[in-house]
């Protein structure tokens, strides 16, 4: 299947470079002005002036920013201002809100060799095929010229930016997250209990909540990726950010004993009761609003969690720590790093191209940016920066940021470095049978079998 992609990726390739140069939206002599058109008359008269003499570059950025939500919004705003403040430079903006609709649309534009300039990605199996397919611009060179702004990124958000075998760094952090532990803080402080730093510590905490009446979690694997997410904790913490890379080159096996064990820790969770009610017909939503309700005392999830209870009363009640370790070595390690992530395409594009692409993702990850972004989404960044004094106070958005500074290895979804772009939705659909009742070792090897079929 991936030589397939990569096949047609490079014909694609080949279709196209005989016109790259002369392609109608890179590069104009463009006598408009970009801005929007409710600027003033004197922004105008300045805009044409500046832009009069000289050629225009004209870029194609594609994201999914195109909701009417806060930070997305500001996106849009801060990309006209960029067309406003760089008058040799017009970027033209694609935003398809719709995943599947956004990604199809990318994979399309690869296929057939006419690809934006700039767009987002998650990195894994996906950009390994635009990798290998030369279609990427390394941005190690562009950090090195400018150390100051690659200093500006938490060294551990670049974890999903490089491949095994092709030296660089493929792209450019822009949102990131981290995975870590909620807990009721009334729910605590009434039965006593600790907040748990050890998965041991953790096992207890939930044997005493179950004996008090209390779930301990109500877990809503109706949507896969919530057992997805446990088992990327449970894998990190025992065995590191190192054993990614070894389940992806499979020098590591699913159904070696270090990963057994890390199935039965979910398997045991689940014959105790600790994950709540029918939790295959429970989704997401429910999970949470059972946690909200004070049904439950904890819950594991991404930070973006902070900014949908922000300024709600179970906020006030909630309390935040690391994903407990397992193995005390990796207490510093965690799933999260970089999610959103720019990459910058070369095919069929033109050095002038290239060079308007990176001013314009220098632009959009600059602490500046990142700065005002922070006074409207309640979120964590992979840049480092100063908040304004417009930011709101937000004390469990804090704690995680202080969590992040501390780890020195982050990972996302595992599977998103495997070379096989199956892997995600069969580890998650293996997991999922744990839930249903299946021994752990019958979850690797539903896992390796795949793994199998896929190689033939």
């Amino acid at each position: 299947m991936r030589k397939k992609v990569i096949a047609s990726l490079l014909a694609g390739i080949m279709v196209m470079s005989l016109v790259a140069c002369s392609s109608s939206s890179t590069k104009t002599t463009d006598n408009t002005n970009t801005a929007s058109s409710n600027n003033s008359s004197n922004s105008q008269s300045e805009s044409l002036e500046a832009a009069s003499d000289k050629e225009v570059i004209t870029i194609k950025v594609a994201s999914r920013y195109g909701s009417d939500v806060p930070d997305e919004k500001y996106y849009r705003d801060k990309v006209e201002e960029f067309n406003k403040q760089n008058k040799g430079i017009k970027v033209e903006m694609d935003n398809i809100p719709t995943e599947s609709d956004y990604l199809d649309k990318l994979r399309t534009s690869f296929a057939n060799g006419d690809t934006p300039n700039v767009f987002i990605e998650y990195g894994g199996s996906r950009v390994l095929d635009y990798v290998e397919s030369d279609a990427l611009v390394d941005m190690q060179p562009y950090f090195r010229s400018d150390p100051d702004w690659y200093s500006s990124f938490y060294e551990s958000m670049f974890g999903d930016l490089q491949y095994d075998g092709y030296d660089g760094i493929w792209g450019v952090p822009f949102k990131s997250y981290t995975v870590s532990l909620f807990y009721n803080k009334e729910i605590f402080d009434q039965q006593g209990l600790a907040v748990p730093t050890s998965w041991d510590e953790l096992m207890n905490v939930c044997k005493k909540l179950k004996d008090a009446g209390i779930k301990p979690f109500q877990a809503g694997e109706k949507d896969v990726w919530r057992l997805g997410h446990l088992h990327n904790n449970l894998v990190i913490k025992s065995l590191g950010t190192d054993a990614v890379a070894k389940l992806a080159d499979r020098s590591l096996a699913y159904d070696s004993p270090e990963m057994i064990k890390t199935y039965q820790l979910i398997s045991d969770l689940v014959s105790n009761g600790y994950l709540g009610d029918d939790i295959l017909n429970t989704d997401y939503n429910t999970e949470k609003s059972t946690y909200a309700a004070g049904d439950c005392a904890m819950r594991w999830d991404g930070s973006w969690y902070v900014s949908e209870i922000y300024g709600t009363d179970i906020y006030d009640k909630t309390g935040v720590a690391p994903f407990p370790y397992i193995d005390e070595k990796y207490k510093d390690q965690a799933q999260g790093g970089a999610s959103d992530m720019w990459f910058v395409s070369k095919l069929n594009k033109s050095e002038e191209e290239i060079k308007a692409s990176i001013e314009f993702v220098k632009y959009i990850t600059s602490q500046e940016y990142t700065a005002g972004n922070n006074e409207v989404a309640s979120v964590i960044y992979p840049i480092k920066f100063t908040p304004t004094d417009k930011t709101p106070a937000n004390p469990m958005l804090d704690e995680i940021k202080g969590f992040v500074e501390g780890y020195t290895a982050m990972k996302s979804d595992i599977q998103n470095s495997d070379p096989e772009s199956f892997m995600l939705d069969t580890v998650r659909n293996a997991l999922q049978g744990l839930a249903m009742g299946n021994a752990p070792e019958q979850c690797g090897k539903e896992i390796v079998d795949r793994i199998a079929e896929g190689s033939e």
